[in-house]
């Protein structure tokens, strides 16, 4: 297997990190300005839209999921991509949120 550069690996997680940031922020302004309805307007009661609720909140935990996501580096000995969150309790490795490089320690 062919070894790549590390700065790639990095810029994927911390990539990886920014979607789920974003996805979840998304999911959120969603769910409070079209599925609630707040703020409304002046002299408007506020209507709940089911659809948008339903939308926001797998926006949402679409980006929490890639927030739970442990980092991916191929080049520090990952062989396969675990889409498992609690990997983390099975395995010691010690690891940057954000860019997946070792911790000293």
């Amino acid at each position: 297997m062919t070894t790549t550069d590390p700065f790639y690996w990095r810029a994927f997680n911390v990539l990886m990190r920014l979607l789920g940031v974003g996805a979840t922020f998304a999911g959120a302004v969603v769910v409070t300005t079209f599925g609630l309805g707040i703020p409304a307007p002046p002299g408007v009661t506020p209507a709940i839209d089911r659809i948008s609720l339903v939308a926001g909140a797998l926006v949402a935990l679409l980006g929490l999921g890639f927030l739970m996501l442990p980092p991916f580096r191929p080049d520090q000995g990952d062989d396969t991509l675990v889409v498992n969150p609690f990997r983390a309790l099975t395995e010691p490795k010690r690891r940057r949120w954000w860019t997946g490089d070792r911790l000293a320690g």
